[in-house]
Order: C-alpha cells, then structure tokens, then sequence
C-alpha cells in the first residue's frame, strides 16, 4: 500500500522535527572510521570493544546520561557519563571486581589517572570534551587492556 500525500507530508514533518531536534551527532563519520581503525589494530593488544552506547531515561530538566558498555572475553567495563555544558563526569565499574589504576586520555593526550578500588570502581569528576579512551591497568596482572576511542 502506497503513503498517501498527507503521509507524505507527515513524514517529511516527523523527519524535519527529528533532525532539528535530534541531529546526527557532529563527527559521528570519523568517530566509526577510528572505531573502524581500532578494532583492525586490536590484534596488536588487548582491547575492550563497545558493546553498547545508550542514553538512559533522565527527568524533563538537564541531559540524560550516557551509558557506555566495553567488553572482551574476561572483562567487562561499563561508564556513566553525565553532561553539564562542556564539562562531564566519568563514573565507572569494572566486571569482574578488581583493583589497578585507569589511565584516562583526551585527544590522544594523557588527562588524568585515577585508582581502581577493589569493587571494581573509579571515577573521573572533571572531564573535558573531546575523544577519550580509557586504559586499565589491573594491580594482579602484567600489561593493559584499553577502549576504543568515545566522545565526550
């Protein structure tokens, strides 16, 4: 069955609405050719890859946070950023539990390092805008496992 012209227009209308109100994201393109990149060079070392990336429900006033899932075989990473205008806070919980420290870089510049506690918990409480990744050093293990690049 064909759309009718007042299908059509409605459409074009809920498309417009969305754009306006929700639009692609700026840099999302290059932000799939690094992941792209990432993922080939993943061989090269341990790496933890985005499992999901979702927005979770906030009240009417200020930006939902953002939820972000990383994973490999043995490990499992997930981060809650919150927005306040340009500034962020990175909250985040490693599965299973264990101590070390995560390395936080912005723009391929080493920002902060922060201490995982036993429970598998850290947080970064300032963060700027820009391409971040996070690298987990376990206190228990020789090397390092690292995310693939995300926007803040």
């Amino acid at each position: 069955m064909m759309p009718s012209n007042d299908d059509a227009r409605l459409f074009a209308s809920l498309r417009q609405l969305w754009e306006e109100r929700d639009p692609m994201p700026e840099g999302l393109v290059e932000d799939v050719l690094v992941a792209l990149e990432t993922h080939r060079l993943a061989d090269e070392y341990r790496e933890l890859l985005l499992v999901s990336d979702e927005h979770t429900l906030a009240g009417v006033r200020g930006e939902a946070p953002r939820i972000l899932q990383f994973g490999a075989q043995a490990i499992t990473l997930m981060l809650r950023i919150d927005t306040d205008g340009d500034r962020h806070r990175i909250d985040g919980w490693l599965a299973p539990p264990r101590a070390g420290r995560v390395v936080l870089e912005i723009d391929g510049v080493e920002h902060a390092s922060v201490p995982i506690s036993a429970e598998g918990r850290f947080e970064f409480a300032e963060v700027p805008s820009g391409s971040c990744r996070l690298a987990i050093h376990p206190a228990d293990e020789d090397g390092h496992s690292v995310t693939g690049e995300f926007r803040v």
